[in-house]
This record gives structure tokens, C-alpha cells and sequence, in this order.
């Protein structure tokens, strides 16, 4: 693509998720699922974002995500051949651009003429590194980039596209950033109706289950978190009505009634939040949905009103189990607020999910059985064990870096169950060991096992409660 070389207005968008392997693609969360305990496969509402802004401006989608469907290369091509696309619009992770960007050669094989594009974190910085290196990607988005996509498909040269990174000749050109938009409700829902909704399902109960994004943005700046780059410092929400229409149309087109409400940090204005579950019960949705949440932001009335409208699980990012490594991280929060909030959410009568960091640059084992020790003392309903991938851009990149851990310039490729970086004291097969014996001994015991037996609601969810377990059991018994 060059400036030579005017755009005209695109007849048909092809947005794929690569057959790379199963990822959470959210820009912020990057991680291989097929290694966790308590992640379901998520809709990649993202693609379905662009995709609506496409769609926006009358150019004819299509949407396929590859690995929920269990397909591989040869369906990609296939169906390149048979679509035949003017722009094809690829999901990344930094973890598996290497094997993502294979896509764009075997695009321009089958269509020479057709324009790549790439959204994904991994551009905010790096993204004249990728296009100098791959030489069969045309255009990166950078930044919120349903604008950008809206006015690719208008047809306007890329060197008029703020938020876009281009090759001009063979070379890359960076055109100045897109600001963040303060008015969500401007955005278009995403285009569910290109998405085969059935491939995503709610793992214990079996049901249909999609992702609503209600706000973005989060003012912590938590060392190994991309949500600053990502989507900024602060926090920006969506009106109560548009989550509400979009949840209707959820419910009354797809006969979707199983949430996840994704959001950088659900829980900080506790007036919206409380005004958006009076309004789901006022409209009788009949959902239930999941949310995140930092330890320090709930209170017993928020919890009551999510409890009434429908949360059945909130997930919080608890990440240490000392004031001393949760300050090392920059979390901003306190191993009493932890307590607190895990109590407060029991009470409600939400189940809780709790996510424990292992592999920070300073862990020791001593350390991280701390953590796990303080995961046993919450006893939370399930537990999830992250390995901290160091982002480009993020303070824990720049920290590993330093400290030894990882060459500048590096883009870290994490092996299956193993993390992408060592300690300064633990070896990248010794942090996998330690993860791995440390889920074996919270969900081995006794008292979690018959716990979990009594929550179970139906035949259903329990069979799928024993089918996961054998699952996992399997997993931690051979460490993959």
C-alpha cells in the first residue's frame, strides 16, 4: 500500500480470529486459556466491534473464529478463497503474534490485492517494529478503534486515519494517536449476528454465554496490567440504557441470558453500578452475569443490588498475599481489604473467583507459598493462578529488563504451561512446578471438594462440575 495508491470504499470486511490457539484477545487480557482452571472460551467481542463499524457503513462482514471452531489453516484459506474480501481484519496477542501474522502471507498467496489489518495491544507499541518485520501487513490499529475502522471503510486514504500505522512505500508510517472517546453510547453494539454464539457457553451450567463491555478505562496503575495503554486512566462508562438495550437485544435476538460484564473496573462508581441493576431487575431481563472487581470497591449495598439483578460470581484481582509484594506491584490495595471484600461478597451470596500472581520479578518460593496460603485462608469458590506476562510498555517489562530477566527488545513466546519469564530467584520450570502443586493442594482439599458438590443446582451443572474437574484433575496431576 502506498500514497500513491488512493483507497476506494470496501465492498466486504473478513475479520478472523487466527487458528493459533484458543486466547482471551481482549487487548488488556492476552493469556492461553487451555491452561486455566477457571476461564471459559470468551466471544471475541472485539473483531464483532470492528465488524459493526464496518457494517456501519455498508460494507458486507464475516466473522469466524478459528480456534473455537476447531478449524485450522486450510479453513482459513478456504474460506478466503470463497468470500474473496477486500480488507481482512486479524485478532492478536503479543504471546502469539509470531504465529498470527502467518495469516497475512497466506492472504496476500490467495488475494494479492486484499489489505491486512491488525488490531490487537501489542500495536500501542510496537507497532512500526511489526510493520517493518512483516512484510504482508498493510495497516495496525492503534488505540479504541472502532473510528478507525469506520473511516477505513469510508474509504479514506490511510494517511487521513488518526490511530492508524501504515506502509507507505515499504515503509512504515505512524500517524498521530486517536484520542479516547468519552461518549461509548456513540459506538456501535457489536454485530453478534456474524458470531456463532453457540461455540460460547458458561462451563458449568452449559449455557449460552456472551461478553458485555459496560465501561472502560481504570486510574490504577498495577505494574503488569496493559488497561492504562489500552484504554486509558480513566474510567469511562456507558449509560445504564444503552447496557440495557444491548442486553435486550442479547436476550430477545440470540436468546442469550449468561453475562460476563467486562469492564477495566466494574465496581468504582457504585451509584451506576447500583442504577444499572435496578434497571435490570425493573426490566425483568431474568440474567445472571459475572463481573471483576479490585478488593476495595464493593460495599454490602452494591453487593445486595448485583446479588438481586442477577451476579452470580465476581472475580477479584487479590495478586499477593503480603501489603509488601502487593506495593512491589503497585496494586493500591491491602491483604485486609482482601479479607474484607471476600467476606462482604460471601455474604451476599455471590460466589467469588480470586486471581494469584506467580512469577513477579522478586518471587521467591517462600513468597509465593504466602500467596497460596492467603488464597486457602480467603477460601474463595475457585482460584486462578496468572503467570504476569511482560507487555511491552508495561512498568513490569521495563522492570524485568533491568533486572536481568529479559533482553530489551524481546517479545517473550510462552511454552504451554510455562511462563514467559523467570524470577530473580525462580526458574521458569521451577514457577511451573509451584503452580501447578499449588492449585493440586486448593483443589484437592476435602472441604473445597464437598462445597463445591453442595452448590450444584442440577443434574446438568453437575455433570459438567464432574467432566471439568477430570478435566483439571488430569491438568494438575501432569502439570500441563
Amino acid at each position: 500500500m502506498s500514497a500513491e495508491t488512493p483507497q476506494t470504499t470496501a465492498r466486504r470486511a473478513f475479520f478472523a480470529v487466527p487458528p493459533t490457539g484458543k486466547f482471551i484477545r481482549e487487548d488488556r487480557c492476552q493469556t492461553p486459556i487451555d491452561r486455566l482452571k477457571t476461564v471459559a472460551l470468551r466471544p471475541p467481542i472485539d473483531l464483532a466491534y470492528a465488524a459493526a463499524a464496518f457494517e456501519s457503513k455498508g460494507v458486507e462482514c464475516r466473522l469466524r473464529d478459528y480456534p473455537a471452531m476447531d478449524l485450522e489453516w486450510d479453513a482459513f484459506e478456504r474460506d478466503l478463497k470463497e468470500f474473496r474480501p477486500d480488507y481482512v481484519i486479524l485478532s492478536i496477542t503479543t504471546p502469539s503474534l509470531e504465529d498470527d501474522m502467518k495469516a497475512t502471507s497466506l492472504i496476500k498467496r490467495v488475494l494479492p490485492n486484499c489489505v491486512t489489518i491488525a488490531k490487537g495491544a501489542h500495536f500501542n507499541t510496537l507497532d512500526v517494529d511489526t510493520i517493518q518485520r512483516i512484510p504482508d501487513l498493510d495497516l495496525a490499529l492503534r488505540g479504541e478503534y472502532e473510528m478507525t475502522c469506520m473511516e477505513i471503510a469510508e474509504g479514506k486514504h490511510p494517511r487521513d486515519i488518526v490511530g492508524l500505522t501504515w506502509r507507505d512505500n515499504g515503509l512504515p508510517v505512524r500517524n498521530a494517536g486517536r484520542g479516547l472517546p468519552n461518549d461509548l453510547d456513540a459506538i456501535p453494539f457489536p454485530a453478534r449476528h456474524l458470531l456463532d454464539n453457540g461455540l460460547y457457553r458458561r462451563p458449568d451450567t452449559d449455557e449460552l454465554q456472551t461478553t458485555i463491555v459496560t465501561n472502560r478505562g481504570c486510574p490504577f496503575s498495577c505494574t503488569y496490567c496493559l488497561a492504562n495503554q489500552v484504554s486509558g486512566l480513566k474510567n469511562r462508562y456507558r449509560s445504564v440504557d444503552n447496557v440495557i438495550a444491548e442486553l435486550k437485544e442479547c436476550v430477545e435476538k440470540h436468546g442469550i441470558r449468561n453475562f460476563l460484564f467486562r469492564s477495566d473496573l466494574f465496581t468504582q462508581n457504585r451509584k451506576w453500578v447500583i442504577e444499572l441493576c435496578d434497571r435490570i431487575v425493573a426490566e425483568k431481563l431474568n440474567i445472571t452475569w459475572a463481573s471483576n472487581s479490585r478488593v476495595d470497591t464493593v460495599n454490602p449495598d452494591v453487593l445486595a443490588a448485583m446479588k438481586k439483578a442477577g451476579c452470580w460470581l465476581i472475580a477479584f484481582g487479590v495478586e499477593k498475599g503480603s501489603d509488601e509484594a502487593l506495593e512491589a506491584i503497585n496494586k493500591k490495595a491491602t491483604v485486609d481489604q482482601a479479607r474484607k471484600a471476600l467476606a462482604m461478597t460471601r455474604e451476599a451470596g455471590i460466589r467469588r473467583s480470586i486471581y494469584i500472581l506467580v512469577g513477579v520479578p522478586n518471587d521467591t518460593e517462600a513468597s509465593i507459598a504466602q500467596d497460596i496460603e492467603f488464597a486457602k485462608e480467603l477460601d474463595p469458590d475457585y482460584l486462578e493462578i496468572f503467570y504476569p506476562y511482560p507487555f511491552p510498555g508495561t512498568a513490569l517489562y521495563k522492570e524485568a529488563v533491568e533486572a536481568g530477566l529479559l533482553k530489551d527488545g524481546t517479545i517473550p513466546r510462552e511454552a504451554y504451561g510455562l511462563p514467559a519469564m523467570p524470577t530473580k530467584h525462580l526458574t521458569i520450570e521451577q514457577l511451573a512446578d509451584i503452580r501447578t502443586e499449588s492449585l493440586r493442594k486448593f483443589y484437592m482439599r476435602p472441604s473445597f471438594i464437598m462445597r463445591t458438590l453442595r452448590q450444584t443446582r442440577s443434574s446438568r451443572e453437575l455433570f459438567n462440575y464432574m467432566k471439568y474437574g477430570a478435566l483439571q484433575f488430569k491438568q494438575i496431576l501432569t502439570g500441563s
